[in-house]
């Protein structure tokens, strides 16, 4: 049987726009609607230049959203001269976008209001290498099952097409970020999402003529979800060059139940009140046989539980919430970056210890009486994971600006692309994911 063979080494790109809102706060409103869809329009073609080359959307490794512009990339020259060539646009936004407008919209008002606006674009341009270390690092499995969550998330994005009428594109466009990855193999559910992706390529489902879409939704109905035992991670090389370091370490943990419906510590997210999101939920609750009022009760005491031994270790030892790079809303406490000087390994061997054997944290946190919940938690299959990468600079001049970007957000600032704060724009973002 074929095997998955997920690499080491990725590019991990952060790419978007500053928030530019308040330069255009004298705007007329239909000038500032216009402008801004020629922004987010010139977003989601970079998206799809992601996506076109397999891009795994990062924030899938810990939220079942799409809250971040965040990628991760195969590691090859192609995609190296790709992210040069993104670099080179996003540093000179403006000018790029200017070059989409036809001659009556450069030299009309949207026109204008695009140079007055100048919306300065922003990138910083990484490589993550998954270490290996007994004692330090997680294992194989738990980088397998992390990776296994990931894309199974995208699955489930994908299959919510079926639940969203208007934005059945966005949904399906994830197929291409799954099935233009070289390592893929037909395997699992991929065997299937070609199949859909053969009837979404035609594109008669946007029709009104019926009849393609519902194939796309009986297809997708038959899939099996990914699971661990179809991957295998690469074996681990001799690492960096003697004397070089990495610039630190990116930590992602999340909680999951077992199966194929991983519940993540999502709750926290803006969009968590999707009403897609909420159906999801509760057909895995139906299928569990779980009482609502007993799982809301065991995930306060283990969100208790994750804040008291994986993040405040975190936070303590200096690491910052990684998605502070490009939000001020707290849109996710599952992911940080510790810088090198902040690196402690008894940190990493406290975490990698609570990760292998919860259970001996659980009945110290919740206190007497936790029968009937160990039992729910063993039931669901819930599950703690944790992944971490080492990272350094796609080059000297990215090294120098996540240096830059640190200090910036210690200061206080936004240092990345901005996702913007008002909810309503999160929202629509969301619901044009890519």
């Amino acid at each position: 049987m074929f095997q998955i063979t997920l690499p080491r080494k990725w590019f991990i790109a952060i790419i978007g726009v500053a928030d530019w809102r308040e330069k255009a706060v004298d705007l007329p409103y239909k000038e500032f609607v216009e402008l801004q869809e020629i922004i987010d329009a010139f977003l989601s073609r970079t998206y799809k230049e992601f996506r076109k080359r397999g891009a795994l959307l990062g924030s899938l490794l810990w939220s079942h959203e799409n809250l971040a512009p965040l990628f991760l990339l195969e590691i090859s020259r192609e995609n190296e001269q790709f992210l040069k060539e993104q670099r080179a646009i996003y540093d000179n936004l403006p000018e790029q976008i200017l070059k989409t407008l036809s001659s009556d919209e450069e030299k009309g008002s949207l026109g204008r209001n695009l140079m007055k606006v100048s919306p300065e674009g922003k990138s910083l341009l990484l490589q993550g290498t998954i270490p290996f270390n007994v004692e330090l690092f997680p294992n194989d499995h738990q980088v397998l099952s992390a990776f296994c969550d990931a894309f199974n998330a995208e699955v489930i994005a994908i299959k919510r097409s079926e639940h969203d009428f208007a934005g059945r594109r966005q949904w399906l466009a994830g197929l291409d970020n799954l099935l233009h990855r070289k390592f893929i193999r037909d395997v699992g559910p991929v065997r299937k999402l070609r199949a859909a992706k053969d009837v979404e390529g035609r594109k008669q489902y946007e029709k009104k003529s019926p009849g393609d879409f519902e194939k796309i939704v009986k297809i997708l109905s038959e899939m099996v979800p990914f699971r661990p035992s179809l991957f295998e991670l690469e074996k681990p090389q001799t690492g960096m060059m003697a004397g070089e370091k990495p610039l630190g370490h990116l930590l992602i943990h999340y909680l999951a139940t077992g199966g194929d419906f991983p519940v993540k510590l999502s709750e926290r997210s803006t969009t968590f009140d999707r009403l897609g999101r909420k159906f999801e939920i509760f057909q895995w609750i139906l299928a569990n046989h779980v009482e609502w009022k007993e799982l809301d009760k065991l995930l306060t005491h283990l969100n208790e539980l994750v804040y008291d031994k994986i993040e405040r270790k975190i936070a303590d030892t200096g690491g910052i919430k990684f998605d502070n790079f490009w939000t001020d809303n707290d849109l996710s406490n599952n992911a940080f970056f510790l810088t090198n000087f902040a690196f402690s390994e008894d940190v990493l061997k406290d975490l990698k210890q609570f990760i292998n054997h919860p259970e001996e944290h659980f009945e110290l946190q919740i206190g007497p009486g936790t029968t009937a919940l160990t039992e729910l938690w063993r039931k669901t299959g819930l599950h703690f994971n944790l992944l971490i990468f080492e990272i350094s600079g796609f080059d000297l001049d990215e090294e120098k600006k996540l240096v830059q970007w640190v200090n910036a957000l210690k200061s206080r600032e936004l240092p990345g692309p901005s996702y913007c704060g008002d909810k309503f724009l999160l929202e629509q973002r969301h619901y044009r994911p890519f």
